[in-house]
Protein backbone atom coordinates (compact mmCIF):
# COMPACT_ATOMS: atom_id res chain seq x y z
CA UNK A 1 0.00 0.00 0.00
CA UNK A 2 2.81 2.44 0.84
CA UNK A 3 4.53 1.73 -2.45
CA UNK A 4 1.24 2.21 -4.29
CA UNK A 5 0.67 5.57 -2.60
CA UNK A 6 4.22 6.62 -3.45
CA UNK A 7 3.68 5.77 -7.11
CA UNK A 8 0.31 7.53 -7.16
CA UNK A 9 1.81 10.68 -5.72
CA UNK A 10 4.66 10.58 -8.21
CA UNK A 11 2.26 10.11 -11.12
CA UNK A 12 0.23 13.12 -9.98
CA UNK A 13 3.40 15.20 -9.94
CA UNK A 14 5.33 13.79 -12.86
CA UNK A 15 5.96 17.20 -14.38
CA UNK A 16 7.97 18.28 -11.33
CA UNK A 17 10.01 15.09 -10.95
CA UNK A 18 9.99 12.56 -8.14
CA UNK A 19 12.57 10.70 -6.09
CA UNK A 20 12.50 8.70 -2.87
CA UNK A 21 15.12 10.86 -1.13
CA UNK A 22 12.99 13.98 -1.36
CA UNK A 23 9.79 12.18 -0.42
CA UNK A 24 11.50 10.82 2.69
CA UNK A 25 11.89 14.35 4.05
CA UNK A 26 9.57 14.76 7.02
CA UNK A 27 7.85 17.89 8.26
CA UNK A 28 8.03 17.49 12.03
CA UNK A 29 7.69 19.76 15.05
CA UNK A 30 11.23 21.09 14.67
CA UNK A 31 10.70 22.15 11.09
CA UNK A 32 7.31 23.61 11.95
CA UNK A 33 9.03 25.99 14.35
CA UNK A 34 11.79 26.91 11.89
CA UNK A 35 11.84 30.42 10.48
CA UNK A 36 9.88 30.79 7.29
CA UNK A 37 8.07 27.45 7.48
CA UNK A 38 9.42 26.45 4.06
CA UNK A 39 8.99 22.70 3.48
CA UNK A 40 11.09 20.45 1.23
CA UNK A 41 9.85 19.92 -2.32
CA UNK A 42 8.50 16.47 -1.42
CA UNK A 43 7.56 15.65 2.14
CA UNK A 44 5.63 13.47 4.55
CA UNK A 45 4.02 15.11 7.57
CA UNK A 46 5.21 13.54 10.82
CA UNK A 47 2.09 13.63 13.00
CA UNK A 48 -1.19 15.31 13.96
CA UNK A 49 0.60 17.93 16.10
CA UNK A 50 2.57 19.14 13.10
CA UNK A 51 -0.61 19.40 11.04
CA UNK A 52 -1.99 21.70 13.74
CA UNK A 53 1.09 23.92 14.01
CA UNK A 54 2.53 24.14 10.52
CA UNK A 55 1.81 27.14 8.29
CA UNK A 56 3.03 27.31 4.69
CA UNK A 57 4.70 30.65 4.04
CA UNK A 58 4.62 30.84 0.25
CA UNK A 59 5.32 33.51 -2.32
CA UNK A 60 2.17 35.59 -2.35
CA UNK A 61 0.21 33.89 0.44
CA UNK A 62 0.32 31.87 3.64
CA UNK A 63 -1.99 29.03 4.64
CA UNK A 64 -2.31 26.40 7.37
CA UNK A 65 -2.64 22.66 6.86
CA UNK A 66 -6.00 20.87 6.93
CA UNK A 67 -7.28 19.23 10.09
CA UNK A 68 -5.88 15.73 10.62
CA UNK A 69 -6.96 12.79 12.76
CA UNK A 70 -4.88 10.18 14.56
CA UNK A 71 -6.36 7.47 12.35
CA UNK A 72 -4.70 9.13 9.34
CA UNK A 73 -1.31 8.21 10.79
CA UNK A 74 -2.20 5.16 12.87
CA UNK A 75 -4.01 3.15 10.20
CA UNK A 76 -2.91 4.85 6.99
CA UNK A 77 0.23 6.37 5.51
CA UNK A 78 -0.49 9.84 6.84
CA UNK A 79 -0.38 13.06 4.84
CA UNK A 80 2.18 13.55 2.08
CA UNK A 81 2.71 16.41 -0.31
CA UNK A 82 4.93 18.75 -2.25
CA UNK A 83 5.55 22.38 -2.93
CA UNK A 84 6.38 23.74 -6.37
CA UNK A 85 8.63 26.79 -6.78
CA UNK A 86 7.42 28.07 -3.37
CA UNK A 87 4.12 28.89 -5.09
CA UNK A 88 1.88 25.84 -5.31
CA UNK A 89 1.04 23.13 -2.76
CA UNK A 90 -0.29 19.59 -3.07
CA UNK A 91 -1.45 17.55 -0.05
CA UNK A 92 -2.48 13.93 -0.31
CA UNK A 93 -3.98 11.29 2.02
CA UNK A 94 -4.09 7.74 0.66
CA UNK A 95 -6.19 7.55 -2.49
CA UNK A 96 -9.21 9.45 -1.24
CA UNK A 97 -8.23 13.00 -0.18
CA UNK A 98 -6.34 15.40 -2.41
CA UNK A 99 -5.94 19.16 -1.81
CA UNK A 100 -4.16 21.60 -4.07
CA UNK A 101 -3.40 25.29 -3.63
CA UNK A 102 -2.30 27.24 -6.68
CA UNK A 103 -1.57 30.81 -7.63
CA UNK A 104 -2.30 32.77 -10.76
CA UNK A 105 -0.05 35.43 -12.19
CA UNK A 106 1.02 38.04 -9.67
CA UNK A 107 -1.89 40.39 -10.31
CA UNK A 108 -4.57 41.13 -12.86
CA UNK A 109 -6.70 44.12 -13.66
CA UNK A 110 -9.70 44.94 -11.51
CA UNK A 111 -12.58 44.86 -13.99
CA UNK A 112 -16.36 44.94 -13.87
CA UNK A 113 -16.34 41.20 -13.10
CA UNK A 114 -14.24 41.80 -9.99
CA UNK A 115 -16.53 44.67 -9.00
CA UNK A 116 -19.56 42.38 -9.32
CA UNK A 117 -17.79 39.73 -7.27
CA UNK A 118 -16.98 42.22 -4.52
CA UNK A 119 -20.56 43.51 -4.51
CA UNK A 120 -22.03 40.01 -4.54
CA UNK A 121 -23.91 40.54 -7.81
CA UNK A 122 -21.84 38.39 -10.15
CA UNK A 123 -23.80 35.81 -12.17
CA UNK A 124 -22.48 32.33 -12.89
CA UNK A 125 -23.05 29.71 -15.55
CA UNK A 126 -25.68 27.10 -14.67
CA UNK A 127 -24.96 23.47 -13.89
CA UNK A 128 -24.37 21.38 -16.99
CA UNK A 129 -23.24 17.92 -18.05
CA UNK A 130 -20.41 17.55 -20.55
CA UNK A 131 -20.59 15.01 -23.41
CA UNK A 132 -18.44 12.46 -21.53
CA UNK A 133 -20.60 12.68 -18.42
CA UNK A 134 -18.71 15.15 -16.24
CA UNK A 135 -21.05 17.46 -14.30
CA UNK A 136 -19.72 20.98 -13.74
CA UNK A 137 -20.87 24.31 -12.27
CA UNK A 138 -22.71 22.58 -9.44
CA UNK A 139 -24.01 25.15 -6.96
CA UNK A 140 -21.63 27.91 -8.03
CA UNK A 141 -21.85 30.84 -5.62
CA UNK A 142 -19.86 33.37 -3.56
CA UNK A 143 -18.54 32.80 -0.04
CA UNK A 144 -16.10 34.78 2.10
CA UNK A 145 -13.03 33.09 3.53
CA UNK A 146 -9.58 33.84 4.83
CA UNK A 147 -7.77 36.17 7.15
CA UNK A 148 -9.40 39.19 5.52
CA UNK A 149 -12.71 37.59 4.46
CA UNK A 150 -11.88 37.45 0.78
CA UNK A 151 -14.70 36.97 -1.73
CA UNK A 152 -14.36 33.46 -3.15
CA UNK A 153 -16.10 31.81 -6.08
CA UNK A 154 -17.11 28.33 -4.95
CA UNK A 155 -18.03 25.68 -7.50
CA UNK A 156 -18.43 21.90 -7.39
CA UNK A 157 -18.12 19.17 -10.00
CA UNK A 158 -18.51 15.42 -10.33
CA UNK A 159 -16.53 13.64 -13.03
CA UNK A 160 -17.39 10.44 -14.85
CA UNK A 161 -15.14 8.48 -12.48
CA UNK A 162 -17.29 9.64 -9.52
CA UNK A 163 -14.62 11.97 -8.14
CA UNK A 164 -16.09 14.94 -6.32
CA UNK A 165 -14.34 18.30 -6.52
CA UNK A 166 -14.98 21.65 -4.95
CA UNK A 167 -12.92 24.70 -5.83
CA UNK A 168 -12.50 28.01 -4.01
CA UNK A 169 -11.07 30.87 -6.07
CA UNK A 170 -10.38 33.68 -3.60
CA UNK A 171 -9.63 37.28 -4.59
CA UNK A 172 -7.82 40.17 -2.95
CA UNK A 173 -8.03 43.72 -4.37
CA UNK A 174 -5.66 46.62 -3.94
CA UNK A 175 -6.97 49.75 -2.12
CA UNK A 176 -7.41 51.74 -5.34
CA UNK A 177 -9.34 48.88 -6.96
CA UNK A 178 -7.14 48.66 -10.02
CA UNK A 179 -5.51 45.25 -9.37
CA UNK A 180 -6.60 41.83 -8.13
CA UNK A 181 -4.85 38.66 -6.95
CA UNK A 182 -6.27 35.13 -6.92
CA UNK A 183 -5.56 31.94 -4.98
CA UNK A 184 -7.29 28.70 -5.95
CA UNK A 185 -7.89 25.91 -3.43
CA UNK A 186 -9.28 22.66 -4.83
CA UNK A 187 -10.48 19.63 -2.87
CA UNK A 188 -10.82 16.28 -4.64
CA UNK A 189 -12.58 13.32 -3.04
CA UNK A 190 -12.44 9.75 -4.29
CA UNK A 191 -14.70 7.30 -2.47
CA UNK A 192 -12.60 4.56 -0.78
CA UNK A 193 -12.95 1.05 -2.17
CA UNK A 194 -12.78 -0.39 1.34
CA UNK A 195 -16.36 -0.29 2.77
CA UNK A 196 -14.96 0.07 6.30
CA UNK A 197 -13.53 3.48 5.35
CA UNK A 198 -16.57 4.95 3.63
CA UNK A 199 -18.12 6.33 6.83
CA UNK A 200 -14.81 7.71 8.14
CA UNK A 201 -13.57 9.35 4.93
CA UNK A 202 -16.34 11.27 3.17
CA UNK A 203 -16.70 14.24 0.85
CA UNK A 204 -18.23 16.25 3.70
CA UNK A 205 -15.39 15.27 6.03
CA UNK A 206 -12.84 16.53 3.51
CA UNK A 207 -14.63 19.88 3.35
CA UNK A 208 -14.70 20.10 7.15
CA UNK A 209 -10.98 19.31 7.35
CA UNK A 210 -10.18 22.04 4.80
CA UNK A 211 -11.99 24.69 6.83
CA UNK A 212 -8.79 25.45 8.77
CA UNK A 213 -7.02 26.17 5.49
CA UNK A 214 -9.77 28.47 4.26
CA UNK A 215 -9.95 30.32 7.59
CA UNK A 216 -6.18 30.84 7.72
CA UNK A 217 -5.59 31.96 4.13
CA UNK A 218 -3.73 35.26 3.91
CA UNK A 219 -3.08 36.76 0.49
CA UNK A 220 -0.04 39.00 0.77
CA UNK A 221 0.17 42.62 -0.35
CA UNK A 222 2.49 43.72 -3.10
CA UNK A 223 1.06 44.90 -6.40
Amino acid sequence: MKLLNFLLLCSLLATTGCNSTNLANSIDGTLARAAGNKPPAFFKVANVETMKDYVFNMNGYSIAMPTAKEIDFRKHDGWMGLTHYNKDITLYLEGFYHISVSTFRKSQSYTEKERELENGTRKFRPRRTKPKGDIININTHIEHHGNEKYPCIVSESLDRFKRYRIGYTCYKFNPSRTKAKRIHIRLTYTRPNDPTLVKEYTYKDLQNRAKRMLDSLYIKDGW
